[in-house]
């Protein structure tokens, strides 16, 4: 199965249709510095180390 077709599957609870998952605006920015802050600390540090 691929992962668009189960994000866009609708689903029941209690008998209620509940809606497609969806990705917000600050879970997206919570992500994006989450992944940039290790990032730029090893990129520092090997900067640091070998030049």
């Amino acid at each position: 199965m691929m992962v668009n077709k189960a994000m866009k599957k609708r689903s029941e609870v209690l008998g209620q249709s509940a809606s497609a998952p969806r990705v917000t605006k600050a879970a997206a920015v919570l992500l994006a510095a989450a992944l940039s802050v290790p990032v730029f600390l090893l990129l520092t540090l090997a900067d640091w180390l070998l030049f």
